[in-house]
């Protein structure tokens, strides 16, 4: 993926420490009713800058007495807090590969320096921006912390990622159009609420983050294309935002138009087969030169304007994230209002067809949009050349015990994509195909 720059929270995500946000919450609240501030006023502190702000516009006080306690507060607690495992293997890691690293913390910049100073990572970071440098108005979750940066360094939001452990951290990411990542398990540091909102991946700690990020940075996105000229460069625009040139692969298989040629015009790798070996050989060729170009990770996506690339990630979450080895993108349990009842119909039998053989039930098996890890791609023994060869993946993925997965999508029709792909006659082609293979 195209990930040039990496954006941490510190409180919860790279740092612990050992007194909690309702503590120091509890804290505050002592000093300022020590003050004579009346209790009605600080409701439950959440959340506390934003909270010192109101109580200093209602009741008249100089804002800056009362924020001085809770700096003075985050920096005795930063004085007990400790660095995470594989923090600083990690920043490394990113450095060496050439991306750009920022932190967006709600701590005040006092506290937050002498937390980076303290565990010797400050060196790692391009840009640091903490409460102190934007308006309270455009503190996180709202989008001002993570625009300075992205600006700042000039990178597209699609090429950046954000990492936290609370809601706080995704939702500017996805306000902005941002990746996301959370980390679940470092409860040391967690606020002291919680939100409901999706990343667009999950890993317990840093450590795993790391392994994340390796197969982030090594994912390949295969393209079977025949005779596609009229949407591959759309396709390739969209696969684009998220991805770079060197990890995207055209099979050209055998087109008769100008396929090739708007391939080539995108610079990314274009294999051409002489003549048109169907979508099992496109596949086939494809799969293989990922695995020798490296790949951890390989999504193959259609060139005819079906799929969207927010499914793509979706599909890649599991298989990233190590939770699964084979994911497929499941039209049928995902949004169907677009999806033809022919097109339904015909894709159950084939379900049905493909279950008989994989002793494993998958809801689309004829779906195109289809994420591997390394280990189970290795595996797969593709002899279908045609459209028998969706069912022939589902097959050996089965056979050799790949934990397989289903992520529901949504596919988008159109007449020109209605023309492609299986109809009664080719399932009927499917399905015999299957049979007399694997009777031989």
């Amino acid at each position: 993926m195209d990930i040039r720059l990496v954006v941490f929270d510190l409180d919860g995500t790279l740092v612990g420490a050992r007194e909690s946000f309702s503590d120091l919450k509890e804290k505050l609240r002592k000093r300022l009713l020590d003050m004579g501030i009346p209790k009605e006023a600080l409701g439950d502190l959440t959340p506390m800058y934003e909270t010192l702000e109101h109580v200093s516009g209602e009741l008249g006080i100089d804002f800056n007495e009362l924020y001085k306690h809770l700096v003075e507060l985050e920096r005795e607690r930063m004085e007990e807090s400790f660095l995470f495992d594989g923090v600083r293997d990690v920043l490394g890691f990113l450095r060496d590969r050439g991306i750009k690293l920022a932190l967006m913390t709600r701590s005040s910049r006092e506290a937050a320096l002498r937390a980076l100073t303290m565990h010797g990572i400050g060196e790692y970071f391009d840009m640091i921006v903490t409460r102190d440098d934007v308006p309270a108005g455009e503190l996180k979750p709202e989008t001002g912390q993570l625009r300075a940066i992205i600006e700042s360094l000039g990178v597209e939001p699609t090429r950046t990622l954000v990492v936290g452990d609370h809601g706080y951290d995704i939702i500017p990411a996805k306000k902005l159009g941002a990746l996301s990542v959370m980390i679940t398990s470092h409860d040391s540091g967690r606020m002291s609420f919680s939100l409901d909102v999706k990343p667009d991946f999950e890993v317990p700690t840093v450590v795993e983050f790391g392994d994340l990020m390796e197969n982030l940075l090594s994912t390949y996105v295969v393209v079977p294309a025949y005779n596609e000229e009229k949407t591959l460069g759309n396709v390739l625009e969209d696969l684009l935002r998220y991805f770079r040139v060197g990890e995207i692969v055209v099979v050209n298989d055998g087109s008769r138009d100008g396929t090739e040629e708007i391939a080539r015009s995108y610079g990314v790798h274009v294999l051409t087969h002489l003549v048109n070996r169907g979508l099992g050989g496109a596949l086939g060729t494809g799969l293989a030169y990922a695995l020798r170009r490296g790949a951890r990770v390989i999504l193959t996506f259609d060139a005819d304007g079906q799929h969207l690339v927010s499914d793509a990630l979706r599909v890649m979450k599991p298989v990233a994230e190590g939770k699964a080895d084979f994911a497929v993108g499941s039209r049928l349990k995902g949004d169907t209002s677009e999806m033809p009842l022919v097109k339904k119909f015909g894709n159950l039998v084939l379900d049905g067809i493909t279950a008989v053989f994989a002793r494993r039930y998958v809801s689309d098996s004829q779906s195109g949009l289809r994420c591997f890890n390394r280990e189970c791609a290795s595996k797969i023994r593709i002899t279908c050349d045609r459209y028998a060869v969706s069912s022939e993946i589902i097959i050996e993925a089965a056979k050799n015990g790949c934990r397989i997965v289903e992520v529901p999508i949504r596919a988008v029709y159109t007449d020109y994509s209605m023309e492609k792909g299986t109809n009664i006659l080719e399932g009927i082609k499917i399905a015999l195909n299957l049979l007399f293979d694997k009777l031989r």
